[in-house]
């Protein structure tokens, strides 16, 4: 019993650390560098 509740607390640790990294990088990304379309450069001519 007391070695399943060490796990659920690991658990909940991790959990806890992979949701803060998520939303950092989350917020990272929501924030664009000025002049970024956030869009692939096309190289060569357009085709159609």
């Amino acid at each position: 019993m007391i070695y399943q509740h060490a796990t659920s607390e690991a658990d909940r640790a991790i959990a806890r650390a992979v949701s803060d990294a998520v939303k950092a990088e989350r917020g990272k990304a929501s924030k664009p560098a000025a002049g970024a379309s956030g869009r692939p450069k096309r190289k060569g001519k357009k085709r159609g």
